[in-house]
């Protein structure tokens, strides 16, 4: 490890590097041996940085300033200096906001004043906590004074960060092979990197447990890492059956059976101040008391904190289910649910309840659309990890907390043949949920992971698909006729490869969409425009876009059947949908929780 301290210009020139590498493998190797140079604090603002971020995605820290903003920014600094040239007119031409600012820097001669990564690494945090009123005006002064001390390429990688642009394509699931390249030189880390990860969402942190370790002792410090109220877990999944018959071949019997509704999965946490002071995260020192629990001001100290299966912090989104939480006497835990909406006395349609997820008028909106969390597990309860209990012990003793107002127990029953659980099954489809979920008694709660210890039986299973399809969007059509007024006609809907952490496109979905949601859609993606094909995206010939963009949204479709496609069988295992259709657009799932290949194999197989 050197003795200096890194600088903001070799990240931004390391971050050039990965840019240019399309090889997995090489980039994992390049980071993994310019990792074991850092301190660890450095790794772990590295870690946040390759993502475009300053903190944990669970954690606030937004930098709300738009790529608009700061073009007029430039153009009012060249106007005053006299520099030539024409801000707006170069990012249209260039095409990424990165190269523009590079050239704006080259043309007004800035050169590095060598700020070190510590140094770039507060500034960004100056402009994610400028805000109020006259706060655009106070984060330009910031930027400003940042460009005038940045090369043209520290300028680059600076700016996409702030206009959530750098999109190298590498997500958390690479920086854990990263990591476990540092320590032994190859991915024999994973499983203890994957379970810390699981149980601790924090890429940085998870770094400073294994910086300037060896493997022993890095394992050791991974493995003492516990579940802590206020950092999310990640959520346990659930897999698929081809058939009814299937499920108990996989359970066993008995097995547990709750409904499978259409809602927010939600993560419920409640702990007391005190109890999260006792580890150091670099994040933490820029927080305010408010950033850090909603309920500040309460007496104890009692901090509620609500998480979807993004890791998105919504406590202030959903004040009810908070309020509810803080009033159930246990002193600490943590709940898994799904929050829904409910009007007359019925659950709403996910994109109902998804109106609820808004900054402004949040009073109004829970008038409108009042929510109720169904809580279906218990992970964590007054001190106690329970993660590793059976799914059978652990809904025991879910069964003893007494829930507020806005929270519900889940029913759960127990099912031991197949005409008991069909008939669950189908007074669930008519109370309007989307089917149910059957667990295995035995078990722990394996966070992140997907396995037939939990099954789910959809109402689609009555159809010819499994299950329906949740597609990351990589491009779009311009379409022709009325919808080329939109600008969308179709989406590129692409699978997730779990092997290569990259995208598989395998069909074009244009029915289903609304005239409203077409227009909407284009003004989301326009943010999301590529210049060219993403290097971890993978597209057969015929289905290219007329624009590309960067793999973010999910989508869910249902279609009449999987299909073989013939040639280029090494994109999405050679499959297709036959006549997609649009379900649910911008679901709440990150793009690496979309249907996997292997998925869509497996859904192929089974019919």
């Amino acid at each position: 490890m050197k003795n200096s301290k890194t600088t903001f210009k070799e990240i931004s020139e390391i971050f050039q590097t990965i840019e240019e590498i399309a090889s997995r493998n090489e980039i994992t190797e390049i980071l993994a041996s310019f990792y074991r140079e850092l301190t660890s604090e450095e790794g772990e603002i590295l870690s946040y940085l390759i993502l475009g971020r300053v903190a944990p995605f669970f954690v606030n820290s937004e930098f709300n300033y738009s790529e608009k903003s700061l073009i007029s920014l430039l153009e009012k600094y060249a106007k005053a200096k006299d520099i030539d040239i024409r801000v707006q007119q170069e990012r249209d031409r260039l095409g990424d906001i990165g190269d523009t600012v590079k050239l704006f820097s080259e043309k007004c001669g800035f050169v590095s004043k060598g700020a070190s990564l510590f140094e770039a690494y507060d500034t960004l945090w100056g402009i994610v906590k400028t805000e109020g009123n006259g706060s655009v005006e106070r984060k330009n002064s910031i930027i400003l004074g940042a460009l005038e001390s940045f090369s043209p390429l520290e300028a680059k990688y600076f700016v996409r960060v702030i206009c959530g642009q750098l999109r190298f394509g590498i997500s958390f699931k690479t920086l854990l092979d990263v990591f476990s390249f540092v320590v032994v030189g190859d991915k024999s880390l994973r499983l203890d990197l994957d379970r810390a990860y699981g149980i601790c969402a924090d890429i940085g942190y998870i770094y400073s447990c294994i910086a300037q370790k060896a493997r022993m002792e890095a394992v050791e410090s991974l493995k003492n890492l516990k579940i802590q109220p206020g950092i999310p877990v990640m959520p346990r999944l659930v897999e698929r059956v081809g058939s009814f018959e299937e499920t108990f071949e996989r359970t066993g019997s008995p097995a547990l059976v709750q409904p499978k509704f259409d809602g927010l999965r939600c993560q419920i946490h409640k702990y007391e101040s005190k109890d999260f002071e006792h580890r150091e995260y670099i994040w933490k020192k820029y927080l305010s008391r408010k950033d850090i629990g909603l309920f500040e001001q309460a007496s104890n100290d009692v901090e509620i904190k609500l998480f979807t299966r993004n890791l998105e912090d919504v406590t202030e989104m959903f004040p009810e289910i908070a309020e509810s939480a803080k009033a159930i006497s246990d002193k600490s835990f943590i709940l898994d649910s799904e929050v829904l909406g409910f009007k007359d006395g019925k659950f709403l349609p996910f994109q109902d309840t998804m109106q609820r997820r808004r900054k402004y008028s949040i009073g109004d909106a829970s008038k409108n659309i009042p929510v109720k969390g169904m809580v279906f597990d218990v992970l964590f309860l007054n001190g106690k990890d329970l993660i590793e209990q059976d799914t059978q012990k652990r809904v025991e003793t879910l069964s003893k907390i007494e829930m507020g107002e806005s929270l519900e127990l889940c029913e759960t029953k127990e099912v031991s043949d197949l005409d008991s659980l069909m008939q669950i099954f189908h007074e669930n489809v008519e109370k309007g949920y989307e089917g149910v979920i059957v667990k295995m008694l035995s078990g722990e709660y394996l966070p992140g992971v997907r396995n037939y210890d939990w099954i789910k039986l959809k109402k689609s299973m009555m159809n010819t698909l499994v299950d329906t399809v949740d597609l990351v969007c990589v491009g779009y059509y311009y379409g022709s006729g009325r919808r080329s007024d939109f600008g969308v006609g179709a989406i590129l809907g692409a699978l997730y490869n779990e092997k290569t952490d990259g995208y598989e496109a395998i069909c074009k979905v244009g029915t289903g969409f609304s005239d409203e949601q077409l227009r909407s859609i284009k003004g989301q993606l326009e943010t999301k425009i590529e210049e060219g094909q993403p290097q971890n995206v993978l597209c057969p010939e015929n289905l290219k876009p007329d624009i590309w963009v960067y793999p973010e949204v999910v989508f869910t479709v249902e279609a009449d059947e999987i299909t073989k496609r013939l040639g280029e069988e090494n994109i999405g295992g050679g499959l297709s949908l036959r006549f997609p259709r649009l379900v649910e657009w911008n679901r709440d799932k990150s793009s690496n929780d979309a249907t996997r290949v292997s998925e869509l194999i497996k859904m192929f197989e089974m019919k």
